[in-house]
């Protein structure tokens, strides 16, 4: 997993998103909101789906984001991770450390080509 997971506030614009993402090189970010924890993930997908409408530029993370994120635990294998994304359709799944109902932050997020990776450098 990724550790280092670079949330933004829910109430940001498409604009500031896509700097962050081009900035960080990142290719999904978490949307969070600080009284009802995390919201959903906006990836390069959400954002593109709406560049060139009018007005995009100020679409906010909340109205972009894909909701009902799905989430593991840390000790989560990679062939369940890998289980959850393929039955889901999904290529990200955050990581939480505790009790998965709870509004919390995630201590990381594990994407498709992460495990891939993982595969590939035969320490799998």
């Amino acid at each position: 997993m990724t550790k280092n997971i670079v949330t933004v506030a829910s109430t940001l614009s498409v604009r500031e998103i896509s700097r962050i993402m081009a900035r960080e090189e990142l290719t999904g970010l978490a949307v969070f909101d600080p009284g009802r924890g995390i919201l959903g993930i906006v990836t390069e997908c959400d954002v593109l789906r709406r560049f060139g409408e009018r007005n995009w530029e100020l679409l906010t993370a909340e109205e972009i984001m894909t909701p009902n994120v799905e989430a593991v635990r840390p000790e989560t294998t990679l062939e369940q991770a890998a289980e959850v994304m393929q039955k889901r359709n999904i290529h990200r799944l955050l990581v939480l450390g505790r009790n998965l109902s709870e509004p919390e932050m995630p201590i990381g997020i594990i994407n498709a080509s992460d495990i891939v990776w993982e595969i590939g450098r035969d320490s799998y």
